[in-house]
Order: C-alpha cells, then sequence, then structure tokens
C-alpha cells in the first residue's frame, strides 16, 4: 500500500539522463545568450551586493521561481498519483488517506451492501436447501415403501412354507388312497375292500355306505377312491398355486425395492453433489463477507480510519482465506475487492 508523500519536484529530480541532456545544452545557450547581452549593456559588478537598490532579477531566477510555484501546487501522497497511472482506468479508487467516515459515512454503506449480498448468497443457500428437503422428503417415503413390502415378503416366506406343507399333505393322501386301492384290488378279498371302505369312508351314489360283499365292489370302490385322490390333488394344487403367486408376488416386490434403493442411491449422490458443489461454496462466501462485515464494524469505531487501513487488511486476508477456501464463488471474491477498493482487471470491474 502507498504512503507518504511525493511531489513532480521530486519525480523532475528522476528525470531520464536524455532529458538532463537536453535541459543543460538549452540552459548553456540561454547563458550566452544573456552574457552577450550583458557585455553589450555593460556589466554593473555593484549590482549582485546585498542592498543594492539597483539589483534586479535575473530572468533564469524568475523562471525558476515559476517552477517552484508550479511543483509545490501539484504534489500527491505517494502511490496516489492521478489513478489513471495507478489502476485500470475503468475503476474509480478511493485514495489511501481518505477517510472511510466522513461527510458521507462508507462504513455504514458498505455494511449495507455487505448484508444484501450476504441476504442474496443466503437465499441461493435455501434454494438447493429446498432441492434438498424434496429429495430427502422421496427418500423417506421410499425407505417407507420398502419397510412395507420387505414385511410383506417376510409374510409372504412364511406363508410359503405353510403352502408347500399343505400342497405336499394333500397330494401325499391322494398318493396314499391309490396305493391303497391298489394294495385291495390286489387281495381282492371282500375283507380288504371292507378295510378301504372303512378307511376312507367310501359311499354308493346315494349316500349309502359300500357293501364289501357285493360282487360289483372292485367297481365301486375304484370309482369312489379315484374321486377322492382327485379331491386330495384338487386341494394341494390350490396350495402350490397360493405358493407360486406369493413367490411371484416376492419376486415383484424384491424389484420394486431394487428400484426404490436405486432412485435412494441417485437422490443421495444428487444431495453430496449440491452440498459440494452448490452449498458449501455458498457458505464459504457468506463467511467471507460476514468477516469484512466484522471488519467493517471495527473500523466503524474509528473516527481517523481510512481505506487504505482497510486495503492492509483486506488484501492479505483475501488471499489468505482464498488459498484454505479455492471454492468460493468467483463473484462474491470480485464483491470483496471492489468493496474494499482493491483494484480489479477492467473485465472484473
Amino acid at each position: 500500500m502507498f504512503f507518504g508523500r511525493i511531489s513532480v519536484r521530486a519525480w523532475f529530480m528522476h528525470r531520464s539522463p536524455g532529458e538532463d541532456r537536453r535541459n543543460t545544452m538549452s540552459d548553456m545557450q540561454e547563458f550566452s545568450a544573456q552574457s552577450a547581452e550583458t557585455r553589450n549593456q555593460g556589466f554593473d559588478p555593484m549590482a549582485a551586493l546585498p542592498g543594492y537598490e539597483g539589483a534586479a532579477v535575473e530572468p533564469a531566477t524568475r523562471n525558476l521561481s515559476s517552477i517552484d510555484e508550479t511543483v509545490d501546487g501539484q504534489s500527491y501522497f505517494l502511490g496516489e498519483i492521478p489513478q489513471a497511472q495507478l489502476v485500470d482506468p475503468c475503476a474509480f479508487l478511493p485514495l489511501n488517506s481518505d477517510r472511510l467516515i466522513g461527510s458521507v459515512n462508507t462504513v455504514e454503506k458498505l455494511m449495507f451492501e455487505v448484508g444484501l449480498l450476504v441476504e442474496e448468497e443466503v437465499n441461493q443457500i435455501q434454494k438447493h436447501q429446498r432441492r434438498i428437503a424434496f429429495w430427502e422428503d422421496r427418500i423417506e417415503k421410499n425407505k417407507v415403501q420398502v419397510k412395507k413390502n420387505e414385511l410383506r415378503i417376510k409374510q409372504n416366506n412364511t406363508d410359503i412354507i405353510y403352502d408347500k406343507k399343505n400342497r405336499d399333505y394333500w397330494l401325499s393322501r391322494a398318493e396314499e388312497v391309490d396305493l391303497d386301492y391298489s394294495h385291495a384290488e390286489s387281495s381282492g378279498r371282500h375283507q380288504d375292500w371292507a378295510w378301504l371302505i372303512k378307511k376312507y369312508g367310501l359311499k354308493n351314489a346315494d349316500g349309502s355306505e359300500i357293501d364289501a360283499k357285493i360282487h360289483c365292489v372292485e367297481e365301486l370302490c375304484n370309482g369312489e377312491a379315484k374321486n377322492l385322490a382327485a379331491e386330495y390333488r384338487s386341494s394341494g394344487n390350490k396350495y402350490d398355486i397360493m405358493k407360486k403367486a406369493r413367490e411371484t408376488e416376492n419376486r415383484r416386490l424384491i424389484g420394486e425395492n431394487a428400484k426404490y434403493l436405486n432412485s435412494n442411491d441417485q437422490l443421495q449422490s444428487y444431495i453430496s453433489t449440491t452440498y459440494v458443489g452448490d452449498i458449501e461454496p455458498l457458505q464459504d462466501g457468506v463467511l467471507l463477507l460476514k468477516e469484512l462485515g466484522v471488519k467493517l464494524k471495527a473500523l466503524g469505531q474509528e473516527e481517523k480510519a481510512t481505506f487504505g487501513e482497510m486495503r492492509t487488511w483486506s488484501e492479505p486476508f483475501l488471499n489468505d482465506f482464498i488459498k484454505a477456501n479455492s471454492r468460493v464463488p468467483q463473484s462474491v471474491v470480485t464483491h470483496f475487492r471492489r468493496l474494499t477498493s482493491i483494484p480489479l482487471p477492467p473485465e472484473h470491474c
């Protein structure tokens, strides 16, 4: 930063050697001309003495006096020579020596603008948070549905076990009827037919019990045994159909849960990306602006605070902050530089 004063006279004294040579030759020519004129008019040695009434000021002395007045009237603070020589011509920056609090309280204006920028950044954060809230709500609904489906799958698995047992029971009963009938048929004795009739309650068409001693007992038992075995197989098949239906439903629910879980993974990815790529940089920007607000508040308590003091703090602080928080939005950095009067290239002014 720039402090102290530098005058045009000092700048004059640092002219280039070419300029010195040109000025020296000009002075020598002027001195020669004046010497010739003096010889023509006559030289009075008393004229150079102090207090001599006829003393006259030389033309060269008058020129130097005029230059001194001009030089003293155009002095600048060191580093505060015209802005066009210091920063981008499109940007107007206050001088380092300018007070932050004068006829206009610049600190209050800057703090008000910082507050607006913080509010704007917070609004952006809230927009992203509303999106995240919507995604999180969907995730929770998906989790509820997945849990519901899992309970249904669990119940189906329990029912499938019983369906298998019932199916096997009734199919085995049908096989047992066929086997017992084959035994009685192989024996052909009325005692074995009576055993088969009693065991399964075989009846005539009118509902009366079949007589094991009649000559057509085999035909009657054959028909009734087949009907009974078919009824048992029908019951077993019903349980088998129910088992297969539950297995099909489980496959559907498993696929549905996979879609919900994949959707949740995708939504979680959106949330993570939004936090890392959008919200956290905005939060860094809010932090940077709030740090500026704290500094401005401190400067506002100092009546003689200057723009130079603010620049002295702001540029090193911004440099360190960007190193530690490289994702801070460029727009916030640009606002920070503008508010603290740090020079910017033309395209960012």
